[in-house]
């Protein structure tokens, strides 16, 4: 239990691993960026998003989807995904099981997802899949062309498709993981070495009880 609410706190206390940066620069008269104040309402209620991070809007309506601390995996560029593990409200998914019928995700079984607000598509859950992206499954795949990003440092809407995440990775608090449970294991063994001592001690002392009490009766038996 201790184990599992420790890889749950490394993800709901996510922080960002690297800087967001654009990967091609807009036009002077580009819709693409635009001035706006910070969503009302982000994706988590833990106060307040660092600055380097981005929201992740719906390209319809704008709602609130989720944000890049909860990006999970490498952007899959073939299909052009975002792929966070926790999502906002504002995100339905489907519950019948769809199948693609071609392209990269030809064969695999997917619950598609939906802005609440709208009604766009925005991704899918991948249910079952083939083996180059079997890591997906059971996280919440977002479409970078219908994602808009409120980037916080420059307080700018700018489209999914146009910026470059860093490479996410849980390397480090694996590590801390695994040195805690290396400290784990050493502390039961030293718990059960203690308790083989304890249970030697009570067999001798329940045998020099027993002695005891077998002199007696057989003291009173004379």
């Amino acid at each position: 239990m201790a184990l599992r609410s420790r890889l749950r706190e490394l993800f709901q206390d996510a922080q960002p691993g690297g800087v967001i940066t654009v990967e091609e620069p807009p036009s002077p008269a580009g819709a693409s960026w635009v001035l706006r104040s910070p969503p009302a309402s982000p994706p988590r209620g833990q106060g307040p998003l660092p600055k380097d991070c981005a929201v992740f809007q719906c390209r319809s309506c704008w709602a609130v989807l989720g944000d890049s601390l909860h990006l999970c995996a490498q952007e899959e560029q073939r299909l052009g995904l975002l792929v966070c593990f926790k999502v906002t409200n504002d995100v339905a998914w489907e519950d019948s099981l769809m199948i693609g019928l071609e392209g990269a995700l030809l064969g695999c079984a997917y619950n598609a997802l939906s802005c609440r607000l709208c009604g766009l598509a925005v991704g899918f859950i991948l249910y079952s899949a083939s083996k180059d992206l079997a890591y997906l499954r059971g996280l919440f795949c977002f479409f970078k062309d219908r994602i808009l990003c409120y980037v916080l440092k420059n307080q700018m809407i700018i489209e999914a498709s146009k910026l470059n995440f860093p490479t996410v990775t849980l390397k480090k608090q694996l590590q801390e993981v695994k040195e805690k449970l290396v400290k784990a294991h050493i502390r039961i063994e030293l718990l059960m070495k203690k308790l083989e001592e304890l249970e030697q001690k009570n067999n001798v002392a329940e045998g020099r009880a027993l002695h005891q009490v077998q002199m007696a009766y057989c003291q009173d038996m004379q």
